[in-house]
């Protein structure tokens, strides 16, 4: 099952502090393409979110904590 997706992709890139570039690196991918991906221009293709899931050992459980950690440190207003 995949659980990396549009709508968590950015959310990931920044709690891990990694740049388009080095996202799409792990992914093999262009910066330019996760910059799309995350704007909503273009899709994540499976076998690419399958991909950054095994590089970063993604579980749907660590995934809901980064995504708290996310939520927890934006800036108020954001």
């Amino acid at each position: 099952m995949t659980i990396v997706n549009e709508s968590n992709i950015g959310i990931i890139r920044a709690v891990y502090r990694l740049s388009y570039e080095e996202l799409g690196a792990l992914m093999g991918v262009s910066g330019r393409f996760v910059s799309y991906v995350e704007n909503g221009a273009r899709n994540l293709p499976k076998v690419r979110a399958d991909m950054l899931e095994r590089k970063l050992e993604l579980t749907p459980d660590k995934l809901t904590r980064l995504s708290e950690v996310y939520r927890d440190t934006l800036l108020p207003g954001k």
